[in-house]
């Protein structure tokens, strides 16, 4: 079981659950700190990638392909505290670590193509670049709970805030394929536009808690980041973000 597959299961099962025991929110007049975990998926990638991308230089003559992909990860963990400081208003924090990892290859082919042959006879020069990042996230959000009087609505809630990402531990690995036949590696980690990004944060979701007091809150959040984290001719980090996520706290 894969675990994207897996917080679905858990998604489905937790919302079945919680809409069975659903209670009034029943939190004492003296107030704590709630902590719990919250799962997420990311509904949208992380980059945004094109293929056979091309460009080409006079001087030397060199015709370059650039093309990119990306396979980061859709599920992250994020702890979480919470802290109510208005019966409907509430402020978290959180700490998520995931993954971010893309490949761009670059094929260059130099001097110009024989007349005389009519097809495209130069032996190319093959640029593998795989890079992975580690990024650190860090939510700090305003919850405001009951919209309105209702069964469901009297759960709701929506939420704003900001984001902060930080980029720690970049590893690149490039391979090169010479036209000459010979091969050649490096390690050189490439350099991200911005080691700290700031992203604003909107979302909306419900509040259900069980006879336990066990707090259930499925939310769907979208964000907004400033900046670039990495960008190449064929690849460039996500500006907008979607996530869907189901938090556990007690």
């Amino acid at each position: 079981m894969t675990m994207r597959t897996l917080f679905k299961s858990l998604l489905v099962a937790g919302l079945a659950a919680g809409f069975a025991a659903a209670a009034d929110d029943t939190d004492p007049a003296i107030r704590r700190p709630s902590f719990g975990i919250r799962i997420e998926s990311f509904g949208t990638r992380m980059f945004s990638t094109k293929s056979d991308v091309e460009a080409s230089t006079t001087k030397p003559i060199a015709d370059y392909t650039y093309s990119a992909s990306s396979s980061s990860p859709r599920v992250a963990i994020e702890p979480t505290v919470e802290y109510r400081l208005l019966p409907k208003l509430s402020i978290s924090a959180g700490l998520c670590f995931h993954h971010a990892q893309y490949q761009q290859v670059t094929e260059i082919k130099t001097g110009t193509v024989d007349p005389n042959s009519g097809s495209d006879d130069r032996k190319p020069t093959t640029i593998t670049e795989s890079t992975k990042a580690n990024y650190w996230e860090f939510p700090v959000l305003a919850h405001y709970y009951g919209l309105r009087p209702g069964r469901w609505w009297s759960r709701a809630y929506v939420s704003a805030g900001v984001k902060l990402r930080h980029v720690g531990r970049v590893r690149t690995g490039t391979d090169y394929a010479n036209a000459d036949g010979t091969t050649d590696y490096n390690e050189i980690p490439a350099v991200p536009g911005r080691s700290n990004q700031l992203g604003f944060v909107a979302g909306a979701g419900l509040r259900l808690i069980d006879s336990f007091n066990i707090k259930m809150t499925p939310e769907v959040r979208f964000i907004r980041w400033q900046g670039v984290t990495f960008q190449g001719l064929a690849y460039r980090s996500m500006a907008n973000q979607v996530e869907v996520g189901v938090g556990f706290s007690f």
